[in-house]
């Protein structure tokens, strides 16, 4: 049952300050019976990691990213019914607390899933550029097929990479159509068999199959030598001092790291990131239409709770900001358009800017305060866009054509 407003109670959010859209959306609400006129509603801003009870003690909604725990030394006393987190995981509210309270919340599932699929795309063919291989019919191992692990699937697909999978709430019954074909392994039988990993859970402590450190000592060793491993869900899903151990010592079967997020942030550990190839502060899922779809799936869920509704679309209130014509650079050699790798590799840059990113990155940790300066990186992140806001310069005969269109991209 919706929870009722005194017809003179405004409406009081709090809002994390780095979480887009929050007004442009509430400017859609209304009543959703027609009945009465939409209360006032009150919009405060905070930062998502100093925020603290005094500022919460008077909002109705709190509207958060992973950054912020939610639980009672936050909430305690305070009036808040309503919690959503613009976030795919969970890992950062006490739900059973939220729950014996009677505080409604909602997540944002799939928000950002694409956005997080091309940015694992945009690494394999970096590396495999680099690296001057193929990755068609090399084993992509996706750690976690949810939301987030099916959009990595679909699009590495396209590429002719093997997709082998590790999901212990799933069944070959359970996959869609257009993942139809995916074997489902054992966590070990996928680490002996993948050529690069990609993972993909929540960050769980307890229940049968608990994710914090799910990649071990043990696990870390049985990476295939020369393997990809690549962590775009939460950091502590790998023991990231095992990490650094097995990036040191396997001179003989070396592996490549791409990390996004890190055990302990927005403490990055300086050694660790000096072994990975590539690291970024935790900004995988950061496009434009993430953070904003995430913002309208709290607000639309917030709206119901309160007896309200969103009237509208999310694509008309979306900023046309960012969306590019991509095309290789002037320089391009012959060679350059020779794989596909090579080419999507150069046609991203300017949409995912993996080295761009680790350059920041590895300069913030010379900051007075690394972890300010990572919170900084996040907050003040290029825009950047799906591909489908993307065109690319292809001519109808061009032998890529068919990908560019299969990926998203308007040629």
């Amino acid at each position: 049952m919706p929870h009722q407003l005194l017809p003179s109670q405004p409406l009081r959010i709090v809002a994390d300050d780095n979480m887009p859209g929050v007004e442009a959306c509430c400017a859609l609400l209304r009543d959703a019976a027609h009945k009465s006129e939409l209360p006032k509603i009150e919009i405060l801003r905070r930062p998502g990691r100093s925020l603290t009870a005094a500022d919460v003690a008077d909002a109705d909604v709190l509207l958060v990213r992973s950054i912020t725990r939610v639980d009672a030394a936050l909430l305690a006393g305070s009036r808040v019914r309503f919690v959503g987190t613009a976030t795919i995981g969970t890992d950062h509210l006490d739900l059973p607390w939220l729950d014996a309270q009677g505080i409604a919340w909602a997540s944002a599932p799939g928000c950002n899933a694409r956005a997080v699929g091309e940015w694992v795309l945009n690494v394999l063919v970096q590396l495999a550029a680099e690296q001057g291989v193929s990755l068609a019919g090399r084993t992509l191992g996706i750690i976690g097929l949810g939301h987030v692990g099916r959009w990595v699937a679909r699009l590495t697909r396209l590429l002719g990479i093997r997709v082998v999978a590790c999901d212990p709430f799933l069944s070959a019954a359970d996959l869609p159509d257009d993942l139809a074909g995916i074997e489902l392994l054992p966590l070990t039988a996928l680490l002996d068999t993948a050529d690069m990993i990609s993972i993909h859970t929540p960050l769980t402590r307890g229940g049968a199959h608990p994710t914090r450190h799910l990649l071990d000592a043990p696990e870390l060793a049985r990476l295939r030598p020369n393997a990809w491993l690549i962590n775009a869900a939460r950091g502590p899903v790998i023991a990231n001092a095992a990490l650094l151990q097995a990036l040191t010592e396997r001179a003989g079967t070396p592996f490549t790291a791409v990390l996004d997020v890190w055990e302990h942030e927005p403490v990055v550990d300086p050694q660790l990131l000096q072994r990975v190839r590539y690291g970024s502060p935790h900004i995988a899922g950061h496009s434009l239409e993430g953070k904003w779809r995430g913002t309208w799936q709290i607000i639309e869920a917030a709206s119901r709770h309160f007896g309200l509704a969103l009237s509208g679309h999310l694509a008309d209130i979306l900023p046309t900001e960012g969306q590019q014509m991509l095309q290789l650079p002037a320089t391009a050699t012959t060679a350059l358009m020779a794989t596909p790798e090579a080419r999507l590799a150069a046609l991203l840059q300017p949409v995912i800017a993996l080295a761009a990113d680790d350059t920041r990155l590895r300069a913030s940790l010379h900051e007075v305060n690394p972890a300010l300066a990572f919170d900084a990186l996040r907050k003040h992140y290029p825009v950047r866009r799906e591909f489908p806001a993307q065109k690319i310069a292809a001519a109808a005969e061009d032998p890529l054509r068919q990908l560019f269109i299969a990926l998203g991209f308007s040629c």
